[in-house]
């Protein structure tokens, strides 16, 4: 299976990148996961919502609590998000074309933003 998919772009690493044009950046998906229960559902959507995306338009953002327990419950949470994906990808016979973008969101939340390589050329 051909995978292609760019982990960990910080922010401080794209010059031409601020904060805000992450916050508002449109996505056509915009989940909020804080329990291992959600992720299932929002997996399940995002394979939908992917399968059927046109070429280059697919974006998603996920936002995950800054505020866990400890640092490791939201790299737990990061983690297996994105290793249900890439399984779910796999299964449906998908290719991930996907940039990967985390950022901080809010005072609350981390962001995640999950978008096709010409979406991410926008910012």
């Amino acid at each position: 299976m051909n995978c292609t998919i760019d982990l960990f772009i910080l922010l401080e690493n794209r010059n031409n990148m601020n904060s805000t044009q992450l916050v508002n950046f449109p996505t056509k998906l915009t989940y909020k996961i804080s329990d291992v229960s959600e992720i299932r559902p929002m997996i399940d959507e995002f394979i939908d919502q992917y399968r059927k995306s046109e070429s280059g338009e697919f974006s998603c953002r996920i936002l995950l609590p800054r505020h866990l327990k400890s640092d490791n419950d939201v790299k737990r949470l990061g983690a297996t998000i994105y290793a249900e994906i890439m399984l779910s990808l796999k299964k449906n016979k998908l290719i991930a074309n996907l940039r990967d973008i985390r950022y901080i969101h809010d005072a609350n939340n981390y962001g995640w933003l999950l978008l096709n390589p010409k979406m991410a050329e926008k910012l």
